[in-house]
Parts: C-alpha cells; structure tokens; sequence
C-alpha cells in the first residue's frame, strides 16, 4: 500500500486493484484462503448482454473496496462523497468518515491513511472491544486541512484486513 499512497501523494488518481501471485496450483494449495477479491459497488449485476463495462466502469472510478472477505466494508463516505470521487472542502476541514465494517475475527484496528502531497499520515482507531461475527457502522470525525486524499483500511485480530481507494479532496 505504501506505493499506491506514494502515487497519491505525486498526484497521480489511480487505485490498488486486488491481486494474488501464486507460482504454483497442486491439490495441496489453499488459494482462496489468500486470495484478495474485489468487492465492486453495483447498483445491480449486469445481464451477460450487457458485457464488462459496468464492472470496467466501476472499477476504473474507485468503486470498490479490496478484502480477503473476512473484513468487509460495504459503506465508507465523507460527506456523502464515496471512493473515487472528489471532495470539495468548503470552510472547516473537519468532516466525519463514515463506514461499515462487517467482520468475522474480532476486530483490531482500523486506519485513516491520508496525504498532503508530501507525507503520509495514519490516525489508528482501537477496535479491539469487538466480538467475533460483528458488523457496526462508525462515524469517525477527523481534521484533514491541508490533505489531498484519504482511504481507510481495517484490520480484524488475525491480520486479515481490507482497504478502500482514495476519496479525492479538493
């Protein structure tokens, strides 16, 4: 991830899709159990006809987030602006990170990454009074002055976890 944070911090719009290497497939191997899934934000599933271009579309604007499955986050906004869209700041930088998590291993941590252009910053949100098979929707208020984008990640206590692309901020 620190890469795809570089990038953000060099201006450059672009998102971590997931991805597995795998070198070698035998009866022995547990894929799925390390494989990273897209989870795409669809109004619906597009019929055969349609072909890929509402999955192209929504991947190519950030709709998505990327997980293992064990953390999910099926909502995250900042004032009502999703992944991949550009947030206008007008006035106090404070806003209020919204998401929902859904989890099977208690959860850990979760992480507000953001830039300015420069650097990257972290603001760590303890989870760890959670119980196992949970989902919560959590409203997080942060100051970003002076920060060019932000995401979040989730971390459960076995360090399966999931991100988001960046919101844009302007």
């Amino acid at each position: 991830m620190k890469l795809v944070d570089d990038m953000a911090n060099w201006g450059h719009r672009k998102h971590a899709i997931a991805e597995s290497d795998i070198f070698t497939i035998t009866h022995q191997n547990e894929m799925y159990a390390h494989l990273n899934l897209i989870y795409l934000k669809l109004d619906k599933i597009p019929a055969y006809e349609q072909g890929w271009q509402p999955v192209l579309d929504a991947m190519r604007n950030g709709k998505f987030f990327v997980s293992t499955g064990e953390v999910l986050i099926p909502d995250f906004t900042i004032n009502g602006k999703e992944s991949g869209d550009v947030l206008k700041l007008q006035g106090s930088k404070k806003v209020n990170i919204e998401a929902a998590l859904h989890w099977n291993f208690p959860m850990n941590f979760a992480e507000i990454v953001s830039g300015d252009g420069e650097k990257v910053y972290r603001e760590r949100i303890n989870l760890n009074q959670t119980t196992a098979f949970g989902k919560q929707q959590f409203s997080w208020p942060v100051d970003l002055s002076g920060r060019k984008w932000v995401r979040i990640e989730a971390w459960d206590i076995a360090a399966n976890g999931a991100f988001t692309p960046m919101i844009w901020l302007e």
